[in-house]
């Protein structure tokens, strides 16, 4: 059995989930909005005068209204193309998808060998990856590179994430084979020297400098990463979030040749191929492309479950005079393969979606809120986090914590409602292969699939899963899981006015983003401390008492 159908085996045997990988600017954007209330209804214009004698009554306002249009029946589930698959001699995959909207290819190299591959040079992945789209290919400079590829009407980009490497490519059906022939040069002979290095690593320091100083979310999931997955003697691959402006000048050219040499094997490597071509025509450009003919096994990785927590974590990302607050708590939840997964997004979508708790008690005009929301982040192997947030004006972020501990524990002890599993449940349902109408959308959702190793009809397994779904099953795996003794809370923010208000849920660590995240100090607990300002009524919506 070749080693494509294995995976095939073992992804058809998981259970299908709804979301590809995140990536940090993913997560970072991902906060729920909540739709505006409708206006209110006007009144009719008051009458002027009273009606000539004799003349017609005039209707009723309710009849004078427009007529309202029937409601909008439910929403057409996304159907997945057929994917065609074949395997090349080399052990590298082809996945072909057709799309005919446009004269347009997507195409997506998948190289699982993300972030949760750097070993003890964090960054590394990422560098290599921004080294093969810079740094030449072959005997061409990169200019020449992206000067060649833009010259065919083409464009390209690298993508790393915590489980793989995306390389993706867009051209025109005409163009195919030789845009994919640059590709496979990009892809399978970078030139990965120094010189080159020094450039895109001169980049990327500064722009992790900039993202310590400047993006309060960047370095919440940074330690609430670090926090959420640990272990006793090692670092997790998972621990480490992103590089550091002072991590990242210690990798060397060696470094990305190494890698590049233990992760970027035929066996490792899957190309997505979708829109306006045929399966034939893809593997045809993909085969000539990619000569490479390495049987080697990439290097195994060891995903030992984090150690479980026992209580309560806080940690503060000092962040002097800042007039708002970002405040993050997150738990571990099942494997993406668990059965329960599916259970744990409703539950999520229930504490933090549009329409859920935290949304209801904290977002303006009842709350101070300007953001509350809750997702999971996708990973491929282990225990999935799921991550609330909020963001809240300094004065109110013991008041944010407050609730996001209280509705965590409420949702671990009470049974949602059938309304709010039904609507959490059918919100996740439409979601579900949104973006495959166009090309674009069609290749990033098989290639997410790849990276979690998904089958290839995992939409329809899912959608099932959610009309099963029921409260009893979201309750369960909630008090499995949500539980505040269990969570992770990192908050960035001014730590001389949020650190009082934090110190009464448990002892808080303040660190500083710019000098790599150490220790500034260490606030104790003080249990009669002040939450805040209180925030207008409003909570949850209707439970039931779990016995």
């Amino acid at each position: 059995m070749s080693e494509r159908s294995k995976r095939r085996e073992r992804g058809a045997r998981r259970t299908a989930r709804p979301w590809l990988s995140w990536t940090a600017a993913a997560l970072a954007a991902a906060v729920c909005g909540c739709a505006p209330a409708a206006p209110p209804a006007r009144s009719p214009a008051p009458a002027t005068g009273a009606p000539a004698k004799g003349a017609p009554e005039a209707p009723a306002p309710e009849a004078a209204r427009r007529e309202q249009p029937p409601p909008s029946g439910p929403a057409q589930p996304a159907r997945m193309p057929a994917i065609a698959w074949a395997e090349l001699p080399s052990g590298l995959s082809v996945a072909t998808a057709v799309n005919r909207a446009l004269p347009l290819v997507e195409v997506r190299v998948v190289v699982r060998g993300g972030s949760s591959a750097d070993g003890e040079r964090t960054g590394l992945a990422a560098l290599t990856g921004q080294l093969l789209l810079h740094g030449g290919a072959g005997g061409l400079p990169g200019r020449e590179v992206l000067a060649r590829v833009e010259s065919l009407g083409a464009s390209l980009r690298v993508e790393t994430g915590l489980d793989a490497t995306v390389i993706g490519l867009r051209t025109t059906r005409e163009r195919l084979a030789e845009a994919v022939e640059l590709l496979g040069l990009v892809v399978q002979r970078p030139r990965l020297d120094a010189a080159e290095l020094a450039k895109v690593k001169a980049r990327a320091v500064e722009a992790a400098r900039d993202r310590a100083e400047n993006d309060a979310r960047w370095g919440a999931l940074m330690i609430l990463f670090r926090d959420l997955y640990v272990l006793p003697t090692e670092l997790h691959p998972y621990g480490s979030f992103g590089a550091t402006a002072a991590e990242l000048p210690k990798i060397t050219a060696a470094d990305c040749r190494a890698f590049h040499a233990a992760w970027y094997v035929p066996k490792n490597t899957v190309v997505v191929v979708a829109g306006d071509t045929t399966p034939e025509a893809a593997r045809a450009a993909v085969e000539k492309a990619f000569p490479d003919r390495r049987a080697g096994e990439p290097p195994s990785l060891s995903f030992t479950d984090p150690t479980p927590r026992g209580s309560l974590k806080i940690t503060i990302i000092d962040r002097p005079k800042s007039a708002e607050s970002e405040v993050f708590l997150g738990v571990l939840g099942p494997e993406r393969g668990a059965p329960e997964w599916p259970a744990l997004a409703v539950a999520g979508q229930v504490l933090g979606g549009p329409s859920g708790r935290l949304p209801q008690e904290l977002l303006e005009p009842r709350g101070a809120a300007r953001a509350a929301s809750a997702a999971t982040i996708d990973v491929a192997h282990g225990p999935v986090p799921l991550v609330v947030h909020a963001v809240v004006p300094a004065a109110r972020t013991g008041l944010a914590a407050q609730a996001m501990l209280d509705q965590a524990e409420q949702l671990a002890t009470t049974t949602p409602s059938e309304e709010e599993t039904e609507a959490a449940a059918r919100r996740l349902s439409a979601g579900v292969g949104l973006g495959i109408g166009t090309a674009a959308g069609l290749a990033d959702e098989i290639a997410g699939m790849q990276v979690l190793d998904l089958p290839d009809d995992h939409h329809d397994g899912l959608r099932k899963e959610l009309r099963d779904m029921t409260p009893a099953l979201a309750g369960k795996v909630a008090a499995d899981h949500v539980r505040p003794a269990r969570a992770v809370v990192v908050v960035s923010g001014d730590a001389e006015v949020i650190g009082p208000m934090l110190s009464r849920f448990g002892e808080v660590k303040v660190v500083d983003p710019a000098r790599n995240f150490e220790r500034k100090r260490t606030i104790q607990r003080d249990a009669g401390g002040a939450p805040g300002a209180a925030p207008d009524a409003g909570g949850p919506g209707p439970a039931q008492e779990r016995p």
